[in-house]
């Protein structure tokens, strides 16, 4: 077995603990956060399938479905944070969506720079 300094922690300690704001004991400050960032987000998310609707671009499409990945962050946080998920399901979809969000906006940014003849509009 290797050295351990004093006072450090055995890495099997440090990785079978999860953080102290994901402990699951109703942080009532996270809570609200978490409820708060839910909130808006489902607003965001609504208008921009309304927006989605009246554009019908594939565009407009990944960012409704980043919107919905981003709201789906904020779910999954509540759920941890109510004991329905473990921490290890938590960090694998925590970061799952993160990847997620991260290639949707890049194709997003990418579908917006790469137009046809018949999509460009003169700016405005």
């Amino acid at each position: 077995m290797g050295w351990i300094p004093v006072g450090v922690p055995a890495v099997s300690v440090l990785l079978a603990s999860p953080p102290l704001l994901h402990a699951g004991g109703g942080e009532p400050l996270l809570s609200w956060v978490l409820l708060t960032a839910a909130g808006v987000t489902t607003v965001l998310f609504g208008l921009s399938l309304v927006v989605t609707y009246r554009r019908r671009s594939r565009r407009y499409l990944l960012v409704s479905a980043t919107l919905a990945a981003l709201l789906s962050r904020s779910i999954v946080g509540l759920a941890t944070l109510r004991g329905l998920l473990s921490p290890g399901s938590h960090h694998f979809l925590e970061h799952g969506l993160d990847a997620l969000i991260a290639i949707l906006l890049l194709a997003a940014v990418y579908d917006s720079t790469t137009t046809t003849g018949a999509e460009r509009r003169p700016n405005t």
